[in-house]
């Protein structure tokens, strides 16, 4: 099983979590959960993966915009 990191912030508005040495690999939304999702969707679509075969590790920005 591989694993990514994600580093996760989020806006007032949304989170946006971006894979860490994958480019182009960043999903966005309302909700952590249906961010994450977002991001599984882009990183098998990038890595021909299967989206339930990898693990995504949150890596937490700490201060405004960020949670720890």
């Amino acid at each position: 099983m591989n694993r990514y990191t994600a580093v996760a912030y989020r806006d007032d508005r949304r989170w946006t979590l971006r894979a860490v040495g994958v480019p182009g690999a960043v999903g966005q939304a309302v909700l952590l959960d249906d961010a994450e999702a977002a991001l599984r969707t882009v990183l098998a679509q990038l890595t021909g993966e299967d989206a339930d075969s990898f693990a995504i590790d949150l890596a937490p920005i700490p201060g405004p915009g960020g949670f720890d």
